[in-house]
């Protein structure tokens, strides 16, 4: 008798303890979102952005064939080093550029885990980069979500006219 009314007791606890909002429905990948520009009316043919010093599978972070003049990527930001390289190929040529960031750890929800926040506080490129215009310095698990349509934290404008 003891027995069964231990079972019992264990069962429901058992059955109480599970909970049903252990499912996460934040986002916690940590994307900067940027703009590539082309200047002047040369339009981007093609454009391709990989991290830099990265060749594995995978590492290509935005691929299109589509005319136009301003295309949009969500840039992963190194969780190791204080910058994150990338290297851009448009119209045929390439070139690169670096984001110097701070990062932060910060829980989102006991369902979710940690996201990293960044902080970008400085920018470097090469010689097909014109420029690199930094809108929004703060990145974190939203940044995606807010600039979905419109905006960026980042602007790369790329000088396009013929060598």
């Amino acid at each position: 008798m003891l027995f069964r009314l231990t079972f019992l007791i264990f069962a429901v606890l058992l059955l109480f303890s599970c909970n049903n909002s252990s499912h996460c429905y934040e986002s916690s990948e940590t994307l900067a979102v940027a703009s590539f520009t082309g200047g002047g009316v040369i339009n981007i043919d093609s454009i391709l952005v990989k991290s830099y010093l990265r060749n594995g599978i995978g590492d290509t972070l935005s691929s299109t064939k589509v005319a136009a003049v301003t295309e949009r990527a969500g840039l992963p930001l190194s969780l190791s080093a204080d910058s994150t390289g990338f290297v851009v190929f448009a119209n045929g040529r390439s070139s690169s550029f670096w984001l110097k960031h701070t990062m932060n750890i910060k829980l989102i929800s006991q369902s979710c885990g940690f996201a990293p926040y960044y902080q970008l506080v400085a920018t470097k490129h090469s010689s097909l980069i014109d420029s690199v215009k930094v809108s929004d310095p703060s990145v974190d698990p939203q940044s995606a979500i807010r600039y979905a349509t419109n905006g960026q934290n980042v602007t790369i404008y790329l000088h396009l006219s013929t060598p």
